[in-house]
């Protein structure tokens, strides 16, 4: 899964630049403009005055989801990408598309989002992730711990994945038995 490695370098990045400029008095264009895209991607409003940012919570956004947990929840969803969704949709996650907004076209699975690419996918699932109202609980547990210096693994943020299933935590204790017994051949492919 080279994509969620590509995905969290330029979540690091972003990260990185945002701690670094989280006190600063003087602000660039450039750097406002990115600060705005920032924002946007984020879905955070920010009304472009550099003393306003909402700091805690475009922190708690822009973070990375291990790259193991992603492969996990793909393998998961798409049966190790062997589902219908997966091989006509590229989708590999199960994510579901907005109504008003499915493409419903021919050799397509309805009701479902429609990416061009594996890529596209992942990409699309990180940013759910990352600001969708259901998973602020995730969000908000992966903050804690950089906030205690503890790393950010698949192993702890599985049981942090609340809403994801309908199954609950029966969903996600299927999650990590998946992840802890396929964890070389995960490593493997990262």
């Amino acid at each position: 899964m080279p994509y969620i490695t590509s995905q969290n370098a330029a979540i690091t990045a972003d990260r990185n630049w945002l701690i670094s400029k989280q006190y600063d008095s003087r602000w660039s264009p450039s750097e406002r403009a990115r600060l705005k895209d920032i924002t946007q991607r984020y879905k955070l409003s920010w009304n472009g005055n550099t003393r306003r940012v909402p700091w805690n919570a475009l922190l708690e956004r822009v973070d990375i989801i291990p790259g193991s947990m992603v492969a996990t929840m793909a393998a998961a969803e798409s049966g190790w990408g062997t589902s219908k969704l997966a091989r006509s949709n590229n989708n590999l996650f199960g994510m579901k598309c907005v109504k008003g907004r499915c493409n419903n076209a021919p050799g397509k699975v309805k009701g479902y989002s429609q990416f061009e690419s594996v890529k596209d996918s992942v990409s699309a699932y990180v940013v759910n992730l990352n600001t969708h109202p259901a998973y602020s609980s995730f969000r908000k547990s992966r903050a804690q711990l950089r906030k205690a210096d503890q790393e950010v693994t698949a192993s702890t943020m599985i049981h942090k994945l609340k809403g994801y299933s309908t199954k609950g935590q029966s969903y996600n204790n299927y999650l990590f038995a998946m992840y802890q017994d396929n964890q070389r051949l995960i490593a493997a492919h990262m």
